[in-house]
């Protein structure tokens, strides 16, 4: 029933317009904003900002599960796990980030992106190599932690799970101070997608660099999705400042990554599908 509610929410999230009818982090907010008020520690507010919801939402889950033979409970993990993938339409984005370095609008590309994402760094000045750089890692992430951290956690622990990711990631999101508990959460699934994207794209040249993000714990993971993912992609490297990065080439770069992606999604959703057939 796990498996099938996994489906149903991965067939609904991309047939639905879920920003239409999720609320955002709305609550959320506020909900951080009350523990605020109370003086917790940034430790302690990270624990309440998690546990509370997660626990209710496992009595909801419990208090379900003898309904209508489990359905009512299907219904709801069904509900988490799109709650938990994340509302905003990142495919846009990227399509909008490709139109605009198309016409060499590598500021505007800064400026959309800053806006609606926590990328770069106030006043931070960066060139168009850096910038292209910093998105394309921006954007990787972004992919990881809206479905395959999400899938990870769920298949692991159930619709609590994914949920308890997706509040966690939303409490760390912006905060230095709690980074390090995304780093280690995200340490295992980030280094299974980037095996996926071994498998799914140029296997030799990018199986050195899948063997250095296993050797070196510290490599963040954004860093690591990157690296993997030039070298999956056939991309030796980021242009140097003889050779400038031109809007095409950006746009390019972008879609082989989108691309990766997605293959990757279906290689990952194939095991799992081949796991519950042998278990």
């Amino acid at each position: 029933m796990t498996f099938l509610a996994l489906i149903i929410a991965l067939v609904l999230e991309r047939l639905s317009p879920l920003e239409d009818w999720l609320d955002g982090g709305g609550w959320f907010d506020r909900w951080q904003g009350q523990l605020a008020s109370l003086g917790l520690g940034g430790g302690l507010q990270a624990v309440f900002s998690v546990g509370v919801p997660v626990v209710l939402a496992h009595l909801v889950l419990n208090a379900l599960q003898p309904l209508l033979f489990g359905l009512a409970w299907m219904a709801a993990a069904v509900l988490l796990l799109l709650y938990s993938f994340g509302r905003s339409n990142l495919g846009a984005f990227q399509e909008r980030y490709r139109s605009q370095c198309r016409r060499e609008d590598f500021q505007g590309a800064w400026l959309a992106t800053s806006s609606e994402f926590k990328w770069f760094e106030p006043k931070e000045q960066l060139d168009a190599i850096l910038i292209h750089k910093r998105i394309q890692q921006g954007f990787l992430y972004e992919n990881y932690q809206r479905w395959f951290a999400v899938l990870f956690y769920f298949l692991l622990l159930g619709p609590l799970g994914a949920l308890a990711y997706r509040l966690l990631y939303m409490t760390c999101e912006g905060e230095a101070s709690r980074q390090h508990i995304l780093f280690y959460v995200d340490w295992v699934p980030v280094r299974l997608l980037a095996a996926a994207f071994t498998l799914t794209g140029n296997f030799v040249a990018s199986a050195d660099e899948l063997w250095d993000g296993l050797r070196a714990p510290g490599m963040s993971s954004s860093e690591v999705l990157f690296t993997v993912a030039m070298a999956a992609t056939g991309q030796d490297r980021v242009p140097d400042e003889e050779g400038g990065l031109s809007g095409q080439r950006a746009a390019t770069e972008n879609e082989m990554f989108a691309a990766l992606v997605r293959r990757a999604s279906v290689c990952w959703v194939a095991v799992i599908a081949g796991l519950v057939v042998m278990f």
